[in-house]
């Protein structure tokens, strides 16, 4: 008598799906715009900045600013209250991209802003060489609750002294690229929102590559539309089993199927993370 044999159906996998939301990202005025004149031919040392302010309260962690030229003696940005009290200051002795760039010189700790005050961000440089785009600053520049004031409401932004002090004079309303790395407190009655569905689902063995296993529902609490990005938090996707697409987890298309999964339980953690894209800066 012959006999037979059956292969047994694999049991199919449970993932157990959470959820991280985090912090609103830095903040910065320009993103990575470009100026037209990267680098002005004035070689005397110079503090150049801007007038700027933050409708919502907040801590800048350092200084931008857009190098078109090199400096073998450094950097030194500051941040100053209206009136030319120094609030913070911090020094580089080199470049700290590969020019031309954006570069970023950090505080030794943040520094807290108040809501709707007006503050002068500055870098100081010893050879000159700064960027500077005439009339750019005539008009409200704005990125999310950050705004560079109006020239004409402050008496010029834009703002220089041939001096490694506090710069309180302006020329033709120019944007010499001062910026600030910005972000603001967060809100106790705001919060991100992560939710699954279905929140546990289940995958057979067979389930073909790019099956959806869940949506991915990110919410703010307040009704706020989520504007960022999704992602797996650390060795939450080992092996890359999983994908993500838009806002669905599926299983990976590239990867080694749901047969990886066969009879396990697999805890997956995905992150939303709320930032402002370059695209959103305003002008």
């Amino acid at each position: 008598m012959a006999i037979s044999k059956v292969k047994p159906l694999a049991a199919a996998a449970f993932i157990l799906l959470s959820g991280v939301a985090r912090a609103e990202a830095t903040l910065t005025i320009f993103g990575d715009a470009t100026p037209q004149t990267a680098v002005v031919p004035d070689t005397r040392p110079v503090t150049v900045g801007v007038r700027f302010q933050s409708a919502q309260r907040g801590k800048v962690w350092g200084i931008r600013f857009f190098r078109g030229a090199t400096s073998r003696d450094g950097y030194a940005v500051k941040l100053f209250a209206v009136n030319g009290s120094l609030l913070a200051a911090a020094k580089t002795w080199k470049d700290t991209c590969f020019v031309p760039c954006w570069e970023q010189v950090n505080f030794r700790s943040p520094v807290s802003l108040a809501a709707n005050t007006t503050y002068v961000a500055a870098y100081y440089t010893p050879n000159g060489q700064y960027a500077a785009d005439k009339f750019d600053l005539t008009n409200l520049r704005s990125a999310g609750p950050l705004t560079i004031l109006v020239s004409a409401a402050v008496g010029g932004n834009g703002v220089y002294t041939y001096s490694a002090g506090f710069p309180d004079q302006a020329f033709e309303n120019s944007n010499y690229y001062v910026d600030v790395a910005f972000t603001p407190d967060a809100s106790i009655s705001r919060q991100l929102v992560i939710s699954f569905n279905p929140p546990s689902p289940s995958i057979l063995p067979d389930a073909p590559l790019g099956t959806v296993v869940a949506t991915i529902i990110v919410t703010w609490s307040d009704g706020t539309p989520f504007v960022g990005s999704l992602g797996f938090a650390p060795h939450s996707n080992d092996g890359g089993i999983f994908a993500i697409s838009d806002d669905k987890l599926i299983i990976n298309p590239e990867g080694p199927g749901a047969v990886a999964l066969s009879g396990t339980t697999r805890n997956v953690t995905i992150t939303a993370t709320s930032e402002t894209s370059a695209s959103e800066h305003r002008r």
